[in-house]
């Protein structure tokens, strides 16, 4: 009669390799403002003629191309038709009452955001800003210190300004008898970083033709 074993065989157990968690890239906001009513240009500033597109469209353009998640723009009623041009570009809020100050085009644009944003660029449509300055400014809110980010172009601020997400319920209640955008700038003053840049177009104002035709010169 043969005999078998009664031992146990050892129970083999396989080691799972685990792998590196793959770091969360921060989401990024962008608040394009252009409800103004161009009465200095003449004709709205979101459509004028701009890089073979136009000025709203060019800011699109950037903001996707510095990997921006969620986009706002704010139109003016005379404006609300491009609603439906936006596409899954961005999500158009209108200012009903645009006269009274860019303080409530920011109010309703940050208030589209989502909560959980990690940096926000607020825009103005006729400050035409080219990708590179877009991804130095989120950089210098998400890697640095610095809960404000302004570019500059040889020594001079300009625009547009970037901010920390906590800064989010901030922007949402800014008003102009407070001096809008500049009170939260003017808050966190010690943790505002200055971001030098190549480009000069972070100091235009696109604001008249006389503006708008000598930007459009030096973009040629």
């Amino acid at each position: 009669m043969v005999e078998h074993s009664t031992r146990c065989r050892p129970s083999i157990v396989k080691a799972t390799a685990l792998l590196p968690s793959q770091p969360v890239a921060p989401r990024r906001g962008a608040v394009i403002l252009a409800a103004g009513a161009s009465r200095r240009m003449g004709t709205p500033k979101a459509l004028l003629a701009w890089k073979g597109s136009t000025l709203l469209e060019f800011a699109l353009e950037q903001a996707r191309a510095a990997a921006v998640d969620d986009v706002v723009v704010v139109l003016g009623p005379s404006m609300a038709h491009l609603d439906g041009s936006l596409g899954g570009a961005a999500r158009a809020v209108i200012n009903p009452r645009p006269e009274t100050g860019r303080s409530v085009s920011i109010r309703l644009g940050s208030a589209a955001l989502p909560d959980e944003i990690d940096a926000i660029v607020i825009q103005s449509v006729d400050q035409p800003t080219p990708v590179e300055v877009l991804r130095a400014m989120f950089a210098a809110v998400e890697h640095g210190d610095g809960r404000v980010a302004v570019p500059t172009y040889l020594g001079r601020r300009g625009h547009p300004v970037c901010f920390a997400g906590n800064l989010l319920p901030e922007l949402r209640r800014v008003a102009e008898h407070d001096e809008g955008l500049r009170s939260v700038v003017r808050r966190h003053a010690a943790q505002l970083v200055e971001v030098p840049v190549n480009s000069e177009s972070v100091l235009w104002n696109l604001n008249d033709p006389a503006a708008y035709a000598a930007a459009q010169a030096r973009t040629e």
